[in-house]
């Protein structure tokens, strides 16, 4: 039996569209259940419309995981192992074989759930919407060259099946997993599904995200509303990874990420500061061995826009645009650490020690381009760095060069076909 569970808060303007995007599949949900979550307008009388039935949370604090721990757990007793249950966002569209191919990957055993590969709706035309979903088309291309396995079992459409989610659950209880309030998802965290990720991966399960299983999802309209998504993410991330543990056979890949994200943060500013002093001294020189690794990455990121469309290559050539763009989610992170230290928003760190044992996890992938994708050119300006600071950003450079022209080749040519956001 395969059940699609719609949380929603407020969503008469998308909640029928991802009805119907469901009723569509060819493989048929025998119950799409819209899960109403304080909700002050007719969404449920919209849903009810489209074919959905709805029933309402009661009472949550919880936000979203709240509301579906709720609802899964009036459900969930009842169903079989084998049943599925695919968790969507109320502003999404699945793709037409979504339920098909997930319910074939979770027939493994290994297997514990699909998570969608996650694209922006096409974009009204404003900058910072493209700029969204050129990114999301670079994180759905890498998730395809990891053999598609999910990063994130992401929010926007996941599906389990009732083995697993109550192994969560178990897990929970008897100490294998961080309990916390809530049944299933822990209702405390920013992230519900970055936990479900560590916990599911945690239980020995596999997450498998085929390119076909593609979901589309709304992107921020605003700058400000982007800042508030991404610190929400980050924040939430570091949550989970303290209460999972910084180093397990999980979460490594995840700290070790962060740390990266952490060197190119330095080497970015570090870059740009020499090269400002290196331009005021007036000892600017091209050095054309570093401008050919600059061109490496002046080339992969118009390759990997390339399917977002012709506007985001256009914006990925000029680089200027993308490098303002990744200053801004430099500045989120830079934001949410110093939320850390400050011990405003999560209780469990104080001071930088604490930071650094406890930090980790994922981000929107950014490429190499904090490494010095316009200065790559002048790299000889580091000098104010002396010999050891000349040689270790030179290999950082190098090492970034590298992943970047290991990206532009081509890798799985099928699923590749299938990378890029719907357009209809």
């Amino acid at each position: 039996m395969i059940t699609v569970l719609i949380p929603a808060h407020n969503e008469r303007e998308s909640i029928k569209a991802t009805v119907e995007s469901v009723k569509t599949q060819t493989l048929q949900a025998d119950r799409i259940i819209v899960v109403t979550d304080n909700c002050s307008d007719d969404t449920a009388a919209i849903a009810e419309g489209a074919g959905a039935t709805v029933m309402a949370s009661v009472d949550n604090r919880g936000k979203k995981a709240g509301a579906l721990n709720q609802i899964l757990s009036r459900i969930l007793p009842e169903a079989d192992d084998d049943d599925i249950f695919l968790v969507m966002d109320a502003d999404g569209r699945v793709s037409p074989d979504f339920l098909a191919i997930a319910a074939g990957e979770l027939a493994d055993s290994k297997n514990g759930a699909v998570g969608g590969v996650f694209y922006g709706k096409p974009d009204k035309g404003g900058l910072v919407e493209s700029m969204q979903i050129a990114e999301y088309v670079r994180y759905a291309r890498q998730v395809v060259r990891k053999n598609e396995q999910a990063y994130v079992l992401t929010g926007t459409a996941t599906a389990f099946t009732a083995r697993v989610l109550r192994a969560v659950a178990c897990g929970r209880v008897d100490g294998t997993l961080p309990s916390g309030p809530g049944a299933y998802y822990d209702e405390r965290t920013m992230t519900e599904d970055s936990y479900m990720t560590f916990a599911i991966k945690t239980l020995g399960y596999q997450t498998p995200s085929p390119a076909r299983c593609w979901v589309s999802t709304e992107v921020m309209p605003t700058w400000a509303m982007l800042w508030r998504q991404r610190r929400r993410w980050q924040l939430g991330a570091l949550e989970n990874l303290r209460s999972f543990g910084f180093w397990t056979k999980v979460t490594w890949k995840y700290s070790f990420k962060q740390f990266i994200a952490v060197c190119e943060l330095i080497f970015f500013a570090a870059y740009f500061t020499s090269l400002g002093m290196t331009l005021a001294s007036g000892t600017y020189h091209v050095m054309p061995f570093w401008l050919a690794i600059g061109g490496i990455f002046w080339l992969e990121r118009i390759v990997t826009a390339r399917k977002a469309g012709p506007k985001a290559m256009l914006i990925a050539s000029t680089m200027v645009i993308e490098l303002a763009y990744s200053f801004f989610l430099k500045a989120v992170n830079v934001y949410s650490y110093y939320q850390v230290i400050r011990n405003r928003e999560i209780a469990w760190l104080s001071g930088l020690g604490k930071l650094a044992e406890e930090i980790a996890m994922y981000g929107a992938p950014t490429g190499g381009i904090g490494a010095g994708v316009l200065g790559a050119g002048t790299v000889g300006s580091i000098f104010v760095w002396g010999d050891s600071g000349w040689l270790l950003m030179a290999f950082f450079v190098l090492a970034m060069a590298t992943v970047a022209a290991m990206t532009v080749i081509p890798r799985k040519r099928a699923a590749m076909r299938h990378v890029g956001p719907p357009r209809a």
